[in-house]
Parts: structure tokens; C-alpha cells; sequence
């Protein structure tokens, strides 16, 4: 099914449920198939339960190259304004994360989930500053430069990879403060893409912020201890986290 948001069509999936609203949103790269264990999960479970592909991934149509996180946040509350008729709780991952930091600080939704969450600024090693530098000389003196960059980036149409870029450079620290949902960071005690201090820094940001950690486990936490996972999160919507 489609959904017209700022002007782009938007595929999402949706089980309908008597029980309280649930909007899953993925991590970069990612679409309602990456995700379809909790869609699924929640789905049996009574919820109303709807996961969406971003503008550029899965099903739904290619946003134009001056696209940024912002616009993307415009989108998914066009989405909850169409689809919802009361403020839904959300579980993000990655990327998610950031649409997800930015609608809560607004005042959009309700309960929030965070898995592997981007949105703050990392922290950058004399390596990483090296290859940037390099990177940038090399594009000077016209050089070839389509084998640098991270897969993520060189995997993407060029018109996404000026997205990309815009996402990957925009810090959401400043949204902390303005958040007073109920959030529960659930992280990858061995996430490299998302490093667990990125949640430690939000759940000092955030007035009303745990996290749970699950042990050995990576940037999809979520995929590789799903049966905690869930658990963790119904028990967390349910109210008794």
C-alpha cells in the first residue's frame, strides 16, 4: 500500500489492531523487510501496526537530492497524520533513529524504542581525519575517487549520495533536551556502526531515557536477539519498564 507524503509515495504495510499505534522505522539501506520481526511480532500481538520504506529505499519512490533528515521527519508526520488518528509509539533503528529523535523533540508520537540509533556526532580518529584529507586531495587534482567512501555510500544512486551525505553531517544533540517521552534505547553492546557511547550520550540528553543492553550483539541487535528484544519492547509499551 501507498501513501502520498510531501509529495513522494510512501509504501508502507499495516496490520490494523485494536491495540495502541506502532510505527516501525528502519535503519539506512534497509526497508519493511528488515524489520518484518517486529512488525510481525507486534501485529500478532493486537497492536496497530504499521512499518514504512523510506523516500529512496524498498518500495517507495526516490526523494530529490536536496532531501535531508528534516524532510524525512516531514514525511513520517504526514504519514502518522494520515494513517493514525492519536500519536503512535515508534521503534527505530539506525538511521530511524535520527527521523525518530526529531519528531519526539516535536512533540509527534508517543513511547519511543531506539535500536543501534545514529544522530550523534561520532567521535573521529587521526585515521578517519587522513583519509578524509586524502579523499578531498584526491578530488582536487582530479583523481579517481569512486572506490573511497563507506559501502553504505558507494552502493547509493548519486542523487542519494548527496542525501547521504547531508544525513551523515547533521548532529541531533540539540533535540535531546526537548524530549519528554518515555524512551528506552535497546543497543548492541558490541555495535561498531552506532558505538554504545552514542546511547549513553542520548540517555544523558534525555529526561526520560533507560537503556537496555544485549550482550554480543552488533548494530542489529534486533535481528541477532530478537527473542529479548521483543520482550524488552512489548514489556516497555505496555508500560512497565
Amino acid at each position: 500500500m501507498f501513501v502520498r507524503a510531501l509529495g513522494l509515495n510512501v509504501f508502507y504495510q499495516r496490520q490494523t489492531g485494536k491495540r495502541c499505534p506502532v510505527l516501525i522505522l528502519h535503519g539506512w539501506g534497509c526497508s519493511t523487510k528488515t524489520t518484518y520481526c517486529i512488525f510481525d511480532y507486534f501485529a500478532r500481538l493486537g497492536f496497530d501496526t504499521v512499518a514504512i520504506d523510506f523516500p529512496g529505499f524498498g518500495n517507495s519512490d526516490a526523494p530529490p537530492e536536496n532531501f535531508t533528515v528534516y524532510d524525512y521527519a516531514k514525511v513520517v508526520e504526514e504519514v502518522i497524520a494520515k494513517l493514525f488518528s492519536r500519536p503512535p509509539s515508534v521503534i527505530a533503528h539506525s538511521f530511524g533513529g535520527r527521523v525518530a529523535l526529531i519528531l519526539a523533540s516535536e512533540n509527534k508520537i508517543d513511547k519511543l524504542i531506539i535500536t543501534g540509533g545514529a544522530g550523534m556526532k561520532p567521535r573521529r580518529s587521526l585515521k578517519y581525519h587522513l583519509k578524509v584529507a586524502l579523499y578531498k586531495l584526491k578530488k582536487k587534482v582530479g583523481l579517481n575517487t569512486k572506490k573511497d567512501g563507506s559501502p553504505d555510500y558507494r552502493a547509493l544512486a548519486p542523487n542519494m549520495k548527496k542525501v547521504f551525505l547531508s544525513v551523515v553531517n547533521t548532529h541531533l544533540e540539540n533535540t535531546l533536551r526537548k524530549i519528554k517521552n518515555p524512551v528506552l534505547l535497546i543497543w548492541g553492546e558490541k555495535d561498531r556502526e552506532t558505538p554504545l557511547y552514542m546511547a549513553r550520550r542520548m540517555k544523558r540528553g534525555i529526561k526520560d531515557c533507560d537503556i537496555v543492553v544485549l550482550k554480543g550483539c552488533s548494530h542489529f541487535a534486533f535481528l541477532e536477539n530478537p527473542k529479548t528484544f521483543l520482550l524488552v519492547s512489548k514489556t516497555f509499551l505496555e508500560g512497565d519498564v
